[in-house]
């Protein structure tokens, strides 16, 4: 049985910052994307059993026409024809670098690494088999 659910986990409208070459016929605009933490999302998965979680940016924009006078061009006016364009790129969502714990470099031991008991200490050591050498230990 196939299940789908979907979120909008960020959104924002995007209006002003347009650069705009129209000899060309490029429109440039750079925006930001981010999540609203406050909603929770989950990092993207995949999982054996069938459940994967995805993210999308979706970005629409609504492309309306106008007429204006030739010598007034910032009197516009809207002719009411208008077109919706969408295109979505995937985006993979993970969480934070260097929030979690390092299991490769902060594991704790082995059972096979721990001693059977604490390690022996030395024995009683008589300082007179050493003759002159002891001037040069130093403790």
């Amino acid at each position: 049985m196939l299940h789908e659910d979907m979120r909008v986990v960020g959104s924002d409208e995007v209006k002003t910052g347009w650069k705009t070459d129209f000899d060309q016929g490029n429109i440039d605009v750079e925006f930001r994307a981010a999540c609203n933490v406050a909603l929770k999302p989950i990092c993207d998965m995949e999982s054996p059993s069938g459940m994967e979680v995805k993210h999308n940016l979706i970005i629409e924009m609504v492309v309306a026409e106008e007429w204006a006078p030739i010598k007034r061009p910032t009197q516009a006016t809207p002719t009411g024809a208008a077109r919706v364009l969408r295109t979505q790129f995937h985006l993979i969502m993970t969480e934070r670098a260097g929030l979690g714990i390092s299991w490769d470099e902060e594991q704790p031991p082995m059972y096979e690494d721990v001693p059977v008991s604490p390690p022996t200490y030395m024995q009683e050591f008589d300082f007179s088999e050493l003759e002159s050498d002891v001037q040069h230990l130093n403790l």
